[in-house]
């Protein structure tokens, strides 16, 4: 019980359910409380409602300018710049050049979950720290 207390919290806005299974269960063995928005805005209300360490976004939820306005969004939602967003993505970067240009990472499908959470972990301590994320 007292172990929850350390525990980070997540948002995760996926629209595949079976990617989002598998990512909710990633983050959840790494020490997360995810919440798995039914919605980009279901994701932006469970973001004003508290405070949270990481939020995992599929880069297609939406068309390219709705994305970008959400991002803009979670960022102005937060009491705190910590909260990394990373965009997953099955379009490398150069196609999504400028949705990746406002997220602080970006992750190209497919890759590994060992690489998955090694990423996340690094783009939290990067955020922290006040560095920019790395970007895949």
């Amino acid at each position: 019980m007292q172990a929850n207390l350390f525990r980070k919290s997540a948002v995760l806005i996926e629209k595949n359910p079976l990617s989002s299974k598998l990512y909710e269960d990633a983050l959840t063995a790494d020490g997360f409380d995810v919440y798995v928005a039914k919605s980009a805005m279901d994701g932006l209300i469970k973001i004003k409602e508290s405070k949270q360490d990481l939020v995992l976004m599929n880069a297609e939820i939406g068309e390219e300018s709705f994305v970008e306005k959400l991002i803009i969004k979670m960022k102005s939602e937060q009491v705190s710049n910590v909260m990394p967003i990373i965009g997953l993505s099955v379009y490398n970067i150069e196609r999504k050049k400028k949705i990746a240009k406002i997220l602080d990472a970006f992750l190209t499908k497919p890759f590994s979950i060992d690489k998955f959470t090694e990423f996340v972990r690094a783009c939290i301590e990067d955020k922290i720290n006040g560095r920019k994320c790395l970007d895949n």
